[in-house]
């Protein structure tokens, strides 16, 4: 991956919830052990991550934003189908 991949992945992960970092961790500590745990969180270095991780990791921030799209687009059709019933 390259550096701007990567500043992407990493503004994408920073915007995801505490479940979804749960998840994502799980995955890096398969793969390393190199890490920093703060009050705030845990810090990896990108170098430390073999591209395989890293990889795994863009998949499953892809996902968690495909699913994200499906429930908002499924609340806004069910909005719009209450809306509707309630205009017949």
């Amino acid at each position: 991956m390259n550096r701007a991949q990567l500043e992407r992945l990493r503004d994408t992960i920073e915007a995801l919830d505490t479940q979804e970092h749960a998840q994502l961790f799980d995955v890096i500590k398969r793969y390393t052990t190199s890490y920093t745990k703060t009050q705030t969180g845990v810090l990896v270095a990108s170098d430390a991550l073999p591209l395989e991780c890293l990889t795994e990791l863009d998949r499953m921030v892809s996902f968690y934003a495909d699913q994200r799209k499906r429930m908002e687009t499924d609340t806004l059709q069910r909005k719009s189908f209450t809306w509707q019933s309630k205009t017949d």
